[in-house]
């Protein structure tokens, strides 16, 4: 009997787990240099802003459809993936700048450690947010 209730309690608090489980989604996209949002998937962004400070960074406010996202992810991340130049892949980086928003995910570019002026700092990135 005693095995029984065990198995029972088992069973639903793996049910609830899996349930847990399932709402999990990983959402994925793809930005240029420039703003063009190159792929995503689902279909999860409405646009792409970008903010240019020259010698310094840019920044990407990734806005996101308000259908897509019922709450804040959980958590997003951004790579670089720009190869265009040597510079580029030694020193550029993306980062996730502040919490996540339901409305949209801030992203920003720079090129870390380059001898003198950096100049333009647009980055071909990845991004990858969980809700």
């Amino acid at each position: 009997m005693k095995i029984r209730a065990c198995c029972v309690a088992l069973m639903i608090g793996l049910a609830f787990q899996a349930g847990a489980h399932a709402q999990e989604t990983l959402l994925t996209a793809h930005v240029a240099a420039d703003g063009t949002l190159l792929q995503q998937s689902p279909q999860w962004i409405s646009s792409v802003e970008l903010q240019a400070q020259p010698n310094y960074f840019n920044q990407y406010k990734i806005v996101l459809k308000p259908s897509a996202m019922p709450g804040n992810p959980r958590f997003c991340v951004a790579s670089p993936i720009d190869a265009s130049s040597y510079d580029r892949q030694l020193h550029g980086q993306a980062k996730v700048i502040g919490a996540p928003r339901a409305s949209h995910v801030t992203v920003m570019t720079q090129l870390l450690d380059m001898p003198g002026a950096s100049g333009d700092n647009a980055l071909e990135f990845m991004l990858m947010c969980s809700r």
